[in-house]
């Protein structure tokens, strides 16, 4: 006797149903009213979407769907849930499963397929009440945006959290640049008294006789002196870049004297060049504690 099989009560084959939370460039919500010539939920508000086609991905499917429904140009957003729809429901009898997502759509212009009749924009929470139906085919939608709506939500609070982390770590790099700053002036006055000494250094060592260069005195004030400038040198002290033969610039330089033949005091300082540096001039940062001191032509 052969073995009776077992036949499925519901010999259709499956079918797959898409669904996308449609936003703009303002986080609103295209809500769809389906045509009054439904045959099976006329009148009702709907989501953009359809089924999944032959041989078509998912996301080459909602787009299509939201292009076809609605006229808009979208790109996939994120999965928000799969759904599974009771197997004896009246309302979807082949759609056993549905995907939903959310899809973003730069422009506001919808041009309306025969299937739907009117469509609106609409904040979360407008949406929210006009899906009011406790079950059903709206209450599933209902679901679907308020989905979408903590999505959105936890994006925008993490987005927030990143901007904040990021001011915060500038706020602590300038607090840092200012500290360093802060610390920089607040050692100019004793900056400025330290400099006259290295002058003095500079004005005696600049002159040792080439005979005694390698003597023990001369090494030892040579090595002090670099102490010295090494110990300015920590504290963001920098000498002031100035050459024989650079034009003058009033701003770091003063022009303590004019050699003959050189241009009348009516005459452009920016025409002035140097023809000798009589005191080197030092920065911190930006901030000149001492002019250069130079003669000009």
């Amino acid at each position: 006797m052969e073995k009776e099989k077992k036949v499925d009560s519901d010999p259709r084959p499956m079918a797959l149903t898409i669904k996308a939370v449609v936003l703009n460039e303002n986080n609103e919500v295209l809500i769809l009213k389906r045509a009054k010539s439904d045959f099976l939920n006329a009148g009702k508000y709907d989501l953009p979407g359809g089924h999944i086609g032959e041989n078509e991905s998912f996301e080459d499917s909602i787009i299509r769907e939201i292009k076809e429904e609605a006229g808009l140009e979208t790109v996939l957003g994120e999965i928000i849930d799969v759904v599974e729809f009771p197997k004896d429901s009246p309302l979807f009898k082949e759609e056993k499963r549905g995907i939903r997502c959310i899809c973003y759509s730069k422009s506001t212009e919808v041009k309306l397929s025969p299937e739907h009749e009117e469509y609106e924009w609409l904040s979360f929470e407008k949406a929210l009440l006009k899906l009011s139906e406790k079950d059903g085919f709206e209450n599933e939608k209902r679901n679907t945006i308020l989905k979408a709506q903590k999505i959105i939500e936890l994006k925008n609070s993490l987005a927030g959290w990143k901007r904040c982390m990021a001011d915060f770590e500038n706020y602590k790099k300038r607090q840092a640049e200012n500290l360093k700053d802060t610390v920089a002036y607040s050692n100019a006055n004793l900056i400025s008294e330290i400099l006259p000494v290295l002058d003095n250094f500079h004005a005696s060592t600049d002159h040792i006789p080439e005979d005694q260069k390698e003597s023990g005195w001369v090494v030892g004030i040579m090595h002090i002196q670099k102490q010295l400038e090494k110990v300015l040198e920590d504290n963001g002290v920098n000498e002031i870049s100035v050459k024989v033969g650079d034009k003058f610039d009033p701003s770091v330089m003063e022009a303590i004297k004019h050699e003959e033949g050189s241009k009348n005091k009516e005459e452009s300082e920016k025409e002035l060049i140097i023809k000798k540096i009589v005191m080197k001039g030092y920065e911190i940062g930006e901030k000149v504690i001492r002019v250069a001191r130079v003669i000009v032509e």
